[in-house]
């Protein structure tokens, strides 16, 4: 069985866990993903088989990105203590 990962734009790639068999695969990030430029990916996983003809099976997934506080505040002016 093999699968690929379509829509991934870079920021996304399958790894197999077991190179000999190739039956599983985890999905990682390639690269960092920011909230403030993208909230969702839409990504489609397409598997199929080695037989004549293949037999495959697709499933898509959407992945959301949470937000996190990434920029110190800024302030106006300093406190009057």
């Amino acid at each position: 069985m093999t699968c690929e990962l379509l829509r991934a734009d870079g920021f996304f790639i399958l790894e197999s866990l077991d190179h000999s068999t190739s039956t599983e695969y985890k999905l990682v990030t390639s690269s960092e993903l920011d909230r403030e430029d993208r909230d969702e990916y839409q990504l489609t996983i397409v598997c199929h088989d080695a037989g004549v003809p293949a037999l495959s099976q697709s499933r898509d997934i959407v992945v959301r990105v949470a937000d996190t506080n990434d920029h110190a505040p800024r302030f106006e002016r300093r406190s009057l203590r």
